[in-house]
């Protein structure tokens, strides 16, 4: 817990391992919240688009234990990665 200057408390937002994916036809690269253990080079299982269909991409990038006050996106846009791919 952090406390402010003016000695309110400030929220604490607790800590995030954040996944940075490319899918397979698109070059772009964008942000998951992951809540099971992630390694780059994984292919994982993410919602894409408006109505979230479940697509694979592969992980690029892990950055484990993000503050929720630091976050490389805004929290409440993330979405949640849904699992690893299964193995082919």
């Amino acid at each position: 817990m952090i406390h402010s200057l003016s000695g309110g408390v400030i929220k604490d937002y607790g800590t995030y391992t954040f996944v940075k994916v490319i899918f397979e036809a698109d070059d772009r690269p964008y942000w998951y919240i992951a809540d099971f253990p992630v390694e780059e080079g994984d292919k994982v299982i993410a919602p894409f688009g408006k109505i979230d269909t479940p697509r694979e991409a592969t992980a690029i990038k892990v950055e484990k234990n993000v503050s929720g006050q630091v976050t490389p996106i805004p929290l409440n846009s993330a979405k949640k990665l849904l699992g690893l791919a299964p193995l082919a």
